[in-house]
Order: C-alpha cells, then structure tokens, then sequence
C-alpha cells in the first residue's frame, strides 16, 4: 500500500540516521512531504539524498531542538514550504552512558534532558498551533524501553525516555479534542549507530541478539512501519498511547 501519507507535510527531527532515517524514507514513499530535521547536516543531507524526492516534496534543516528560536525556524520554515504541517515525529536525542547516579555529571544530566525532554516540548509546543491552524494533525513522541524499564547504564537517558512518555499522555490529553492525536512509542534494541554505539563492542552487540526471543535487535525500517500508521489516518481513533515495540523482550523478561 502507498499514498498513506499523500499531501501531508511531515518534520521528522534526528533524521540524518538510524530510525529517523528510516522514518523519512518511508514517509517519502507514501507521498508526504518531508522535513529532515538533524543538526548533522552531513547526515540529513545524506538521507535526503536516498529519498530521491522532488526539491518540493523533500527538504532539509539544521535544527538543535533544544533552542527554541531554532525550532520555532523549523516550523516556519516546513509551513512557507510545504504549505502545511501534519505530522510531527520528535526522534532526536541523545544518549550518554554514565556511572551509577551518585557518579553522574551534571553537565550529562542536563545536556540530556534539554535535548531528549525539553526538545520534544519545544517541538510539540510549535508544531501544535501550526497543526490546529489545519484543522489537526499527529504527533509521534520516540522514548524507549529504557524509559519503561529503567537501565543502569544511562541514568539521565532512562528518566528522559520515562519524561517522553508522560509529556505524550499530558499533551494528548490536552489536544486531541483540538484535532491533534499524540502517541508514542518505546522500541527495544534497535539496529542503530546509537545502539552499536552503546553497546560499546562487537561482542556485547553480538549477545544482545543470542538472547533475544527472537535472536535478533530490530531493524529501523520494523519501527518505521509503526511509527507510519500512527501518523496515518488508519490510526485516526489512535491518541494518548504508548506502543512498545521490542520483539517480545520485555513480555520474556516477565
């Protein structure tokens, strides 16, 4: 099936890699007009590129989400254009491993929660009112399960993921009568730079598969096909949730 998203203007932050970038080429394919926001310019540039979209249809911009001049520019600019403003998927962020919380650097905490908390504020807060200028919109929030969880290697990483889901259900129940559904989504290991990142070395990497259920992480394009129906109208009764998606990590953990 194409043309799900036919018309319809999309940001999608952190899309210069991993699952924003996957994000933003499956959004292409089904007819939306995208906005790759990332402040890698490189990287976004890049994706781009692999979307083989018409200069009107596709566009980049160098966006730091936790600048909020820079983010109302973002929206500005998506609307002048591509017209208008229907969905918003908030992917950048960040993630830093630290010692246990005690040990933890301010400076870390901080750099976290303005990029992966006080980000996503930023964006909803002006993509909002450009969505309800439209008649509405929907916005897709990334945490993860670190955010359900908890994971002891990141502690300002798991409390900012843990943020992103209630800013979701506060924020829906605010706006959903106003036309704008809010959802979220909490993926498990994911095939990313970020997560062979994190794991720090081919052989923890290596593990992470052997034990998963099904003996392997996820791939970006799997977290894309769910981040595409909640912005779709098939998921027009759709707002206020959080979907994990893990591949049955955390129902094995229990």
């Amino acid at each position: 099936m194409t043309g799900r998203l036919e018309g319809k203007g999309a940001i999608i932050t952190g899309g210069a890699s991993g699952i924003g970038r996957a994000i933003c080429r499956r959004f292409s394919r089904e007819g939306a007009r995208v906005m790759v926001a990332d402040r890698n310019t490189a990287g976004a540039e890049e994706t781009l590129s692999l979307l083989e979209a018409a200069p009107d249809t596709a566009a980049t911009v160098d966006v730091n989400i936790s600048d909020a001049f820079q983010v109302e520019r973002m929206v500005h600019e998506t609307v002048t254009r591509f017209g208008r403003l229907d969905i918003l998927v908030n992917g950048a962020a960040i993630l830093i491993r630290t010692p246990p919380l005690v040990d933890v650097d301010e400076v870390l905490w901080d750099l976290t929660m303005d990029t992966n908390v006080k980000g996503v504020f930023l964006c909803c807060k002006y993509a909002i009112p450009a969505m309800t200028a439209n008649g509405g919109g929907s916005i897709v929030n990334i945490s993860s399960m670190s955010g359900i969880r908890g994971i002891g290697y990141s502690v300002p990483y798991a409390v900012s993921k843990a943020g992103v889901i209630h800013l979701t259900k506060v924020a829906a129940s605010q706006y959903t009568s106003e036309g704008v559904r809010i959802n979220c989504i909490a993926p498990g290991g994911v095939d990313t730079p970020q997560m062979r990142g994190s794991t720090a070395s081919a052989e923890a990497f290596s593990e992470r598969n052997e034990t998963h259920p099904m003996g392997r992480v996820g791939d970006a394009d799997e977290i894309a096909n769910l981040v595409l129906w909640l912005a779709s109208d098939e998921a027009s009764y759709v707002s206020g949730s959080t979907y994990i998606i893990d591949g049955g990590a955390w129902a094995a953990a229990n």
